[in-house]
């Protein structure tokens, strides 16, 4: 009945979604699928550590065939969910003292109601459009700054650590506290380093951990993985914060890919994240096959290689990182279409098609989880 239900809705789908249009799979459908519907076959089910995927409160909110659809393979398949833009500043954080909380909350909500892990992103990010216009204008001194910056991560913090599920435990375990912070091996040059001096990141550390004694705190960056003298910037950060007390649990590697990028330095960067002994989140993972735009259609050789770009990652995560650092695998969307990445149709960088059919790169990244490397 589940297989009938879901070819409906994609009926439903193909039919009646203008968003859709024009965009049928090309390639996809699992190699192997699961014959016995009453055995589990969903990502969420091949390992101990959390498989999670992006939202938003206006998907979640929707009954459209869409969403519907979306709904039922992220509550299949994941089990941890993390807001891809309703959690950050520029949507929460309105003026002094001055907060909307009502996307985040209704994801929190959600979350509760499914029995689902929220990750926290993020509290600290450097573009002009992720910081409101109001703070991004602010004339006053840079100690008046700062504090503005501290009272909206205490606020923050606090208010969604009230959020607990029945048995009393949070339901945002964790919050990615600064996003890309580093350029190459270097410092980035944003309006928090500007304002508030190089140890922007360490303060804002210390200020969420101030609001609450418990949550996990996350750098997260990308090219961690692909970029050595990025990332040994950041492991220099951390090992400084490691030395001084300053508070730290995890590393966010995001992992936004190509589909034969990187290679040899994948393992190695999992392993140097991992030797820091901190929690390891891969934490925005999509593979590109057509960063060169030579492609006009997905095609069954660049799906082959862009699933085994999908399995490396789930194999060398689940096979180097510690157990007691397996933070989870967050997956940055669910269908091509509706990733940051889709380009007008000229790039297809997740595991589901339009309709919603698992691409090879599912079959290949539920390989590397089951402990298969690439052949």
């Amino acid at each position: 009945m589940k297989k009938i239900f879901k070819l409906l809705i994609c009926v439903l789908i193909v039919s009646c979604s203008s968003d859709d249009g024009g965009n049928s799979p090309i390639v996809g459908g699992p190699s192997n699928p699961n014959p016995n519907p009453s055995t589990p076959d969903y990502l969420q089910d091949q390992v101990n550590f959390p498989i999670g995927n992006t939202v938003s409160a206006a998907e979640l909110a929707s009954s459209s065939a869409t969403n519907t659809a979306f709904k039922e393979v992220l509550l299949n398949d994941y089990n941890s969910i993390t807001a891809g833009n309703d959690m950050k500043m520029y949507n929460m954080y309105m003026g002094p003292n001055s907060y909307d909380w009502s996307d985040g909350d209704a994801i929190v909500a959600y979350a509760k109601d499914n029995d689902l892990r929220v990750h926290g992103h993020t509290l600290l990010w450097h573009p002009e459009y992720a910081i409101p216009n109001w703070l991004e204008n602010f004339s006053g001194t840079d100690a008046e700054f700062e504090t503005l910056i501290k009272d909206y991560i205490q606020a923050a913090v606090a208010h969604f650590a009230d959020a607990l599920d029945d048995d009393g435990n949070p339901i945002v375990q964790s919050w990615d506290v600064v996003n890309e912070g580093y350029d190459g091996g270097a410092l980035r040059s944003t309006l928090f380093q500007q304002r508030i001096g190089d140890d922007y990141i360490a303060k804002a550390f210390q200020w969420a951990r101030e609001a609450d004694p418990d949550v996990k705190l996350f750098y997260n960056d990308y090219n961690i993985a692909g970029t050595p003298a990025k990332r040994a910037a950041i492991l220099n950060m951390v090992s400084e914060f490691q030395n001084n007390g300053t508070p730290i649990d995890g590393i966010g590697m995001q992992m936004h890919l190509n589909h034969d990028w990187p290679t040899s330095d994948l393992p190695l960067a999992i392993q140097e994240i991992a030797n820091t002994g901190l929690l390891v989140h891969v934490s925005e993972l999509d593979v590109k096959v057509n960063y060169a735009d030579d492609l006009t259609e997905l095609t069954a050789e660049r799906a082959a290689l862009q699933s085994d770009q999908y399995q490396r990652v789930s194999y060398y995560y689940k096979t180097i990182v510690p157990t007691n650092q397996q933070f989870g695998i967050t997956v940055w969307g669910v269908r091509d279409v509706d990733s940051w990445l889709y380009d007008n149709g000229t790039e297809w960088p997740l595991m589901y098609d339009a309709d919603f059919e698992p691409k090879p790169a599912y079959d290949g990244f539920k390989d590397g989880l089951n402990g298969t490397n690439v052949p």
